[in-house]
C-alpha cells in the first residue's frame, strides 16, 4: 500500500469515543442511592423495634424464671409438710392442709391445696425462707423475712412487719400425670385471699 492510500484510509476510518454519563444523570443516581439507603435504615430500625416489643409482650421459648416450670409429683410436698423451694423458678411451693394459711383466728382455706409463692419479699425484695422454728401468735412455722422481719402465714398472708402486702403468687396448672406447671411469668400481687387461690390437689393422675 502506497503512502497516498494509507493517508486516505486514516481519514476514512471513524473512531468512536466512549460515551460518558452526563453530570445530571450522575447526580440523580447518587441521590436515589442515598434516599434508598436512608429509608432502608429507617425500615430496619422500625422493624427491629417492633420485633423487640413483640418479644417482650409475647416471649418465645422462655426457660427458667419467667417461663413455665414443671414440678413432678415427687417434688410436690404433702399437705402440711414444709414448703419446698424451687430454685429455678424462684418460688416456694406450699401444699396447704384444709383450713391452713389464713390470718390467725380467721377462716383459712377450707379445701387446702397448692400455692406457689414468689420468694421475693414485697417490701424490699429480700428472699423469704420458711422457718419451721419460728412462730407468730398461735402460728407454728412462718415465712420470715431475714431483712426487716416481715412475717407471713403458710399461704404467704402478711401478719407482721413493714411489707406493704402479702407474698405474691404464681399461677399453677395441673397436668393429667399429676405433675404441675407453675407459670413464673404469671404473677399476682399477694393479698389476704392467698389461701383461696390454692389449687386443689391430691397427687393422683387425672382421668
Amino acid at each position: 500500500m502506497n503512502e497516498t492510500a494509507l493517508e486516505h484510509t486514516r481519514h476514512d476510518t471513524a473512531v468512536v469515543a466512549p460515551a460518558l454519563p452526563t453530570p445530571g444523570s450522575v447526580r440523580v443516581s447518587r441521590r436515589a442511592a442515598i434516599v434508598a439507603t436512608f429509608w432502608g435504615g429507617i425500615t430496619a430500625l422500625v422493624a427491629g423495634g417492633i420485633g423487640t416489643a413483640l418479644n417482650a409482650v409475647y416471649p418465645r421459648n422462655v426457660t427458667g424464671f419467667g417461663g413455665p416450670i414443671t414440678v413432678p409429683v415427687g417434688r410436690i410436698p404433702k399437705p402440711g409438710e414444709a414448703p419446698r423451694l424451687v430454685v429455678e423458678g424462684r418460688f416456694l411451693l406450699v401444699n396447704l392442709a384444709p383450713g391452713e394459711g389464713g390470718m390467725p383466728g380467721e377462716g383459712g382455706a377450707p379445701a387446702g391445696g397448692l400455692v406457689a409463692l414468689y420468694k421475693k419479699c414485697p417490701h424490699l425484695g429480700c428472699s423469704v425462707p420458711w422457718r419451721s422454728d419460728a412462730s407468730y401468735k398461735d402460728l407454728r412455722g412462718v415465712f420470715l423475712c431475714p431483712c426487716h422481719g416481715s412475717t407471713y402465714t403458710r399461704a404467704g398472708v402478711r401478719v407482721f412487719g413493714p411489707a406493704p402486702r402479702s407474698m405474691d403468687t404464681m399461677a399453677i396448672e395441673l397436668r393429667d400425670t399429676g405433675d404441675i406447671v407453675v407459670q413464673t411469668g404469671d404473677i399476682t400481687q399477694g393479698g389476704v385471699d392467698n389461701p383461696s387461690r390454692a389449687l386443689p390437689y391430691d397427687g393422683s393422675p387425672q382421668t
